[in-house]
C-alpha cells in the first residue's frame, strides 16, 4: 500500500522560498481493513512507523523523526547537522547513490530547476556531502524494521517571484499552499503508479493514503481537491476543527487524504517537514551569503531567517545593496 505524507517550511516568512516536500512510503497491503474503525486503522499504521520516533544514536548525533522546528532549534550541535543526517539517510534509503546536493536536487525538484537558477541569490546552494547506503544501512534497518519503507522524496520550491505571481492571479496564501501541496501529491502519484484515475496505469495500487499538515488553518478542502482531480468522485468523511478527511475514487482506485492540525506529529509527515526545513535552510544560507558578498564595503550585513520583523530589518540594512544591484522587489520580497 502506498502512503504519501506532505508538509511545508517557509509559509510564514517574507523572504526566501516556500518549500513543500513529500515522502512516499510502502506499507504491507493488509494495513487497510474495511472492517476496522478509523481509529483502529490509525493505530495499525502508527505501529509501522514507531521506530522512526525512537531516538537513535548515529555518528555522534541523536536521530529522531520529529517536527523539524524542534530538531532545528535543539541545542548542543550545528542546527543543520541532524536535519542533514536524516535527509542523507533518507536519500540512501530511496536508493539514490549521489553524494552531492545539486544532482539530488534535480531529481527531487524536477519542476524547479530553472526557477532556482533564476534569482542569483539561490544559485549557489551548498551542503555537506551525503552518506552512502553502506554508511546509512544501520539506521535504515532500524527505521524499516516494522515494515515501512521509504521509496521517494519530492519537493516543490516556490520562490518569492513565483509566490507573488500566484498571489497576483487571485490566490490567497492558504490557496497557494493547498494548490502547491496537492499538485506535488499528484506528481508523486504519477511517478509512483501512474496518473490517479487512469485504469490503464500498470502496477497501480487500489488504495492510497495521504497525510498533510493542515494548511494555514483551512478546514474545508473539497473544492480544491475536485479542482486537482476533476474526474474523481469525492466523499467527505470528516470535516472538524482537528481534522478534515476525504476519499477520492476513480477507475477502481481510492485515495484517502487527511489534513490534520499538528499533522507533523505523525512520523511520515515529520519526515516531509524535515526535508522541507532542510531545503529551506540551504536556500536561506545561499540567500544570506549572496547579500553579504555584495554588501557595501565595510558593511556587515547580519543574516536573516526571513520572518516579517527581521525581514524588514534586513531589507533596511540591505537597501543600498538591493538598489545598486537593481533587484526588483517583486522577485525578492513576498507580497503576503
Amino acid at each position: 500500500m502506498l502512503l504519501i505524507a506532505v508538509d511545508e517550511a517557509g509559509y510564514g516568512p517574507k523572504l526566501g522560498p516556500l518549500v513543500v516536500a513529500a515522502t512516499a512510503w510502502q506499507l504491507p497491503d493488509d494495513v487497510i481493513d474495511t472492517d476496522r474503525s478509523l481509529a483502529s486503522t490509525d493505530a495499525a499504521i502508527a505501529t509501522h512507523f514507531a521506530p522512526l520516533s525512537a531516538p537513535l544514536h548515529w555518528r555522534d548525533l541523536k536521530l529522531v523523526v520529529d517536527d523539524s522546528k524542534k530538531l532545528f532549534q535543539s541545542r548542543g550541535h550545528d542546527p543543520l547537522a541532524v536535519l542533514h543526517a536524516v535527509v542523507s539517510v533518507c536519500k540512501a534509503w530511496c536508493g539514490d547513490g549521489e553524494l552531492k546536493l545539486k544532482p539530488w536536487l534535480k531529481k527531487i525538484a524536477t519542476r524547479n530547476e530553472v526557477a532556482l537558477k533564476h534569482p542569483a541569490w539561490l544559485r549557489n546552494l551548498q551542503s555537506q556531502q551525503f552518506v552512502s547506503r553502506t554508511d546509512a544501512q544501520d539506521v535504515i534497518d532500524h527505521w524499516q524494521k516494522n515494515g515501512a519503507s521509504l521509496t521517494q522524496v519530492a519537493t516543490h520550491i516556490v520562490t518569492a517571484e513565483k509566490f507573488n505571481q500566484i498571489i497576483a492571479r487571485g490566490f490567497n496564501k492558504s490557496d497557494l499552499l493547498s494548490d502547491t501541496s496537492l499538485r506535488l501529491i499528484a506528481d508523486v502519484l504519477d511517478q509512483q503508479q501512474g496518473e490517479f484515475g487512469n485504469a490503464a496505469s500498470s502496477g497501480a495500487q487500489s488504495k492510497v493514503l495521504v497525510y498533510c499538515d493542515r494548511h494555514g488553518g483551512r478546514q474545508f478542502y473539497g473544492a480544491v481537491l475536485q479542482h486537482i482531480w476533476p474526474d474523481a468522485s469525492l466523499r467527505i468523511v470528516q470535516e472538524s476543527r482537528r481534522q478534515s478527511i476525504y476519499e477520492l475514487a476513480a477507475e477502481g482506485r481510492t485515495m484517502q487524504i487527511r489534513f490534520t492540525v499538528k499533522g507533523d506529529s505523525f512520523p511520515p509527515v515529520a519526515m516531509s517537514s524535515i526535508h522541507a526545513k532542510y531545503l529551506r535552510e540551504i536556500c536561506m544560507n545561499a540567500f544570506n551569503s549572496y547579500f553579504q558578498k555584495h554588501s557595501a564595503d565595510g558593511q556587515t550585513l547580519r543574516p536573516t531567517a526571513g520572518y516579517p520583523v527581521d525581514a524588514d530589518r534586513f531589507l533596511g540594512e540591505a537597501a543600498e545593496t538591493i538598489q545598486r544591484l537593481a533587484i526588483d522587489p517583486s522577485r525578492l520580497v513576498r507580497s503576503r
